[in-house]
């Protein structure tokens, strides 16, 4: 029995240090960030540019994320986004609202590099008919959420936010290990001429 007890307890523990493994930090901005560094091996920047131009347009949704910038240099993505809170209750959770998000994603020969921050809450507030709606008017930008929130609500939320990041940066790794995720462009056929015979 106590070494049942003893590996649960064991469990619980890894399981804590494996949840703070990954964290939001302060920018230089004192803006909350995701931040992610990852390295590519024998990846040239142009190929990890189209990947992630190919997650931005085919990974989400248009309304979960977008692409708002694609740099002339070919070497940085940016695009908005956002996912679903949910709201702590005494029988369970509820939408509380969305957090909208800016992510970036920038490329070098070998690595690339992402981002999300910008992190602004959205809450929803039940309408007439029961259903979920924006409460206009009410945004508020994560680092000030705190003030807003009761403490157990911006505890959810900070933790959700991390589990939604993670789960957008592990889908842009899938994306940028893809070989086949390049779009095959319309080449058109060039017509040949033969300029020996007339």
């Amino acid at each position: 029995m106590k070494k049942i007890l003893l590996g649960i307890v064991g469990l619980l523990f890894s399981l804590g240090a494996f949840a703070q493994k990954d964290s939001l930090a302060l920018d230089e901005n004192n803006k909350y960030i995701y931040y992610k560094t990852v390295d590519q091996p024998g990846a040239v920047a142009d190929t990890l540019y189209d990947r992630g131009l190919y997650f931005f347009k085919k990974a989400y949704p248009a309304k979960a994320l977008k692409l708002t910038k694609a740099d002339k240099d070919g070497n940085a993505l940016t695009g908005t986004g956002s996912f679903l809170i949910n709201k702590k209750g005494l029988v369970g959770n509820s939408e509380g609202g969305e957090m909208a998000y800016t992510l970036r994603v920038e490329v070098k020969d070998g690595k690339y590099r992402y981002w999300l921050t910008d992190f602004v809450y959205q809450p929803y507030q039940r309408n007439r008919y029961g259903n979920a709606e924006f409460m206009h008017g009410k945004d508020v930008a994560l680092e000030k959420a705190s003030e807003k929130l009761s403490k157990a609500d911006f505890n959810a939320c900070l933790n959700q936010v991390v589990i939604s990041s993670k789960h957008v940066g592990d889908n842009l790794k899938a994306y940028m290990l893809k070989t086949s995720s390049l779009e095959k462009h319309d080449v058109k056929k060039v017509k040949r001429v033969s300029t020996k015979e007339w």
